[in-house]
Parts: structure tokens; C-alpha cells; sequence
């Protein structure tokens, strides 16, 4: 009867050792679907703002919906600035952000994002995202909340966060570097929107 037991329990440990945790769910940034908008705040006179296009996004969470990673690519060649009184674009801005003055699109036509750590917050689906941003090849490490839902095979998450341009060696008309009067300067922050639509990966 003890040996009975001993093999039973034996087959029964061996069994549940066996069982596989429940895989990572992998998502993938709809474009058509999501936004990704920049906005400065200048000392004088209205903000400028407009948009930038992702080229590929992925978000990873756990089998039970908890973030866990996720790696972006954008593409820098897509900034565009837009009037948003009339929705136009701004070529003159969108001709000197290509340039060399900001973000040198012709030599680092991609950036890149790379979570290296999600956090829960106490509140439902909010979390705090720490990741490497990459811009004509500096990394600087950024934290920002982010609102993170699933529903059902789709994910959607919201966020902002502030960036100051010169980490990224961005020094045009910088008042860190020149000394003129607030009208001819431009302001070091960016500040960056996130509204991204998510499929599960098949």
C-alpha cells in the first residue's frame, strides 16, 4: 500500500511538472488606427504640433493581460507639422525639421523605443514605462505613465511624456546654448502623445 502511494505521488508530481505556464500574447500597432502627435511650447505665440507615423510596434503582456514589454520603430521621415486651424501642413517647419537644424531625417531616417521596464501602478490597467529612446543614434532613458486596456483580441494604450530635445544633441536655438532674447529662442521640451490601437498577433 506504501509503495502503492509512492508511485501515485510520483505520477501525479511528475505530471504537474510537466504543465507549461500560459504563453506571452504578443500585439502589433495598427497605424491606420493609432496617433502619435508632437507639440512645442514656445515662449511666444501659439504652439507648433503635428504627427509622426510609426513604422512597426509591438506590445507584449502576460496570458492574464499585464504588460509586460514592448519595442517601437518610428519613422522619422513622416514628421509633418500641421496648422490646426486650418489642418494644412506647415512645409517651411516640415522642410527645417528634416534638416540637420533638428532631426537629420536624410542620415537617421528611424528611431527607436525599447521598454526596458513596466511597472503597475495602483490604479486599474495604469502603468509607469521605462524604455531606451533612441534619436539620431543617442539613447536617453524616458518614464512616463501609460493607460494600457484589452479588450478583447485588441489593446489600446494612451500616454504622454515630456522629452528635452537637447539629450538628443537638438541645440538649435536652445536657451541652454544662446543667450537671445526668448522671441528668437525655441523651447527645449517636445511633448509627445500616444494614442495606439494594438491586434493580437495571429
Amino acid at each position: 500500500m506504501k509503495k502503492l502511494f509512492i508511485v501515485l505521488f510520483l505520477t501525479s508530481y511528475s505530471t504537474f511538472s510537466q504543465v507549461k505556464p500560459a504563453s506571452d500574447i504578443t500585439y502589433e500597432v495598427v497605424n491606420k488606427e493609432s496617433q502619435l502627435i508632437w507639440q512645442d511650447v514656445p515662449f511666444v505665440g501659439k504652439p507648433h504640433e503635428g504627427t509622426i507615423q510609426l513604422t512597426s510596434g509591438t506590445l507584449v503582456t502576460s496570458a492574464t493581460g499585464k504588460a509586460k514589454g514592448g519595442k517601437f520603430v518610428i519613422n522619422m521621415k513622416s514628421i509633418n507639422s500641421v496648422n490646426p486651424k486650418t489642418g494644412e501642413s506647415n512645409k517651411g517647419v516640415v522642410e527645417h525639421l528634416h534638416s540637420d537644424d533638428f532631426f537629420s531625417t536624410m542620415r537617421f531616417p528611424l528611431s527607436t523605443f525599447i521598454i526596458t521596464k513596466i511597472i503597475p501602478t495602483t490604479k486599474p490597467n495604469e502603468y509607469t514605462i521605462t524604455g531606451n529612446l533612441t534619436l539620431k543614434g543617442i539613447s536617453n532613458v524616458i518614464t512616463f505613465p501609460s493607460i494600457i486596456i484589452t479588450e478583447g483580441a485588441q489593446l489600446k494604450a494612451q500616454a504622454a511624456v515630456t522629452i528635452d530635445r537637447t539629450l538628443w544633441g537638438i541645440t538649435y536655438k536652445s536657451y541652454s546654448f544662446l543667450s537671445q532674447m526668448k522671441d528668437d529662442l525655441i523651447p527645449n521640451n517636445i511633448k509627445l502623445t500616444m494614442n495606439l490601437v494594438f491586434n493580437k498577433s495571429l
